[in-house]
């Protein structure tokens, strides 16, 4: 079945339902498109309505998209999907999702190892004024990590390779990515 929607009569491949142009009183036109792409259905709930739409593979862009294809927040009762991808087209699917995985997890870890942790080794990011004085570019290994006095951000304990030990906001130090 794909998604089939009401259209225009001068849409290509519209044709006149008859049992909804009875019902409507009016000529109702319906279209059917995405066949054999349509990989889920869902439903958007809103406060007061529902969006219906189905994910469809999109061969141009080689990823799935949203196509509304029905609403209560308007007359959309003609309208209706079915999931029909055909095999190839669902294997495009899980390649895409596990890529997209993979790639989520990557970045999830790269996120990771550049957090300030107790134990890893560091350098300064920039020169520090005040009682916490340090310049950039100082390597050395981080020994706390706690929240700020407020709350909101991060302070990180830090001694320099030449013994210094000072207490700095933790985006004033560069966290080596390989040190563990």
């Amino acid at each position: 079945m794909a998604i089939v929607m009401m259209c225009e009569p001068t849409a290509p491949g519209a044709v006149l339902d008859e049992y909804w142009t009875k019902e409507a009183g009016r000529e109702i036109w319906r279209c059917t498109t995405h066949e054999g792409r349509v990989l889920e259905l869902r439903e958007w709930n809103m406060r007061d309505d529902s969006d219906f739409y189905a994910v469809v593979w999109n061969d141009e862009k080689n990823e799935p998209e949203r196509v509304d294809y029905a609403s209560t927040r308007g007359w959309t009762y003609p309208n209706g999907a079915a999931v029909d991808a055909t095999p190839e087209v669902v294997e495009k699917y899980k390649a895409y999702l596990k890529a997209r995985d993979e790639a989520a997890r990557a970045l999830a870890w790269a996120r990771e190892a550049k957090t300030p942790k107790a134990g890893r080794r560091a350098k300064t990011a920039r020169n520090v004024r005040g009682k916490n004085a340090i310049e950039a570019g100082v390597a050395g290994t981080i020994f706390w990590v706690g929240k700020d006095f407020y709350g909101k951000g991060m302070r990180v304990g830090f001694e320099a390779d030449d013994g210094r030990k000072v207490f700095l906001a933790g985006n004033a130090l560069e966290v080596e990515v390989n040190n563990e």
